[in-house]
């Protein structure tokens, strides 16, 4: 199954977590993941049917942009928020 790597800024903990979530697309990851596990994932990195814009997903290393994308049994997605910030 594909496996997500949640941030702990993301799923409401204080580490990092990986999670095995049965799909064929980014989207259905998401929606399987928010059926499992909550809504706080999929309601982070999906606004109107895309991926906000100040969160960066990867499926195997590569960028993405589009919850469209396909995904494999062993394909490993990342969510990466922005960070900002620093002093003025």
């Amino acid at each position: 199954m594909p496996e997500i790597k949640v941030p702990a800024v993301l799923g409401g903990g204080s580490a990092s977590a990986s999670v095995e979530v049965a799909g064929d697309t980014l989207s259905e990851l998401f929606e399987n993941h928010a059926d499992e596990h909550g809504p706080e994932l999929r309601d982070s990195v999906i606004e109107d049917g895309e991926i906000k814009e100040f969160i960066n997903v990867y499926v195997d290393g590569d960028e993405v942009a589009d919850l469209d994308v396909s995904v494999e049994d062993d394909s490993r997605i990342r969510v990466i928020p922005a960070a900002s910030g620093g002093r003025r």
